[in-house]
């Protein structure tokens, strides 16, 4: 949309500077030349509606390279959003996995110890026989 903007822009300056380079002669009828080629015969208030037409179409020019050129921003500042974000997460990620792989070191090779304490048994209560049974 910035480029069509732009181009119709260029389009308009281009025809309204060779319409008044060609047409500076008065009278109360203008023949209008574009490149030596008379084109029409135009009275005042043909002529300034057709400058209207021209203004317009040059203010929707410059509305759509405006809108071209934020649109254009936008997608650029969600683009470096993106990228910030997949870039937080694949350091997350490394991190994750470095500690994982530290974790399974330490406990593929666990530190050797003396012989290990065996915990005091205490000898078995008994209880009475169940009613149904053992």
């Amino acid at each position: 949309m910035l480029f069509l903007g732009l181009v119709l822009l260029a389009a308009t300056g281009t025809l309204t500077g060779l319409l008044i380079a060609g047409n500076l002669g008065g009278g109360p009828d203008y023949t209008v030349a574009l490149l030596g080629h008379d084109l029409i015969t135009m009275n005042s208030l043909s002529i300034f509606c057709a400058g209207l037409a021209l203004a317009l179409v040059g203010c929707l020019s410059l509305l759509m390279a405006g809108e071209g050129a934020a649109l254009r921003r936008r997608k650029a500042v969600k683009l470096k959003e993106a990228r910030n974000d997949a870039a937080v997460a694949a350091a997350e990620r490394d991190a994750l996995a470095a500690r994982v792989e530290q974790q399974r070191t330490d406990n593929a090779h666990p530190a050797r110890t003396s012989a290990p304490e065996m915990p005091l048994q205490q000898p078995r209560k008994h209880r009475a026989p169940h009613a149904l049974g053992s």
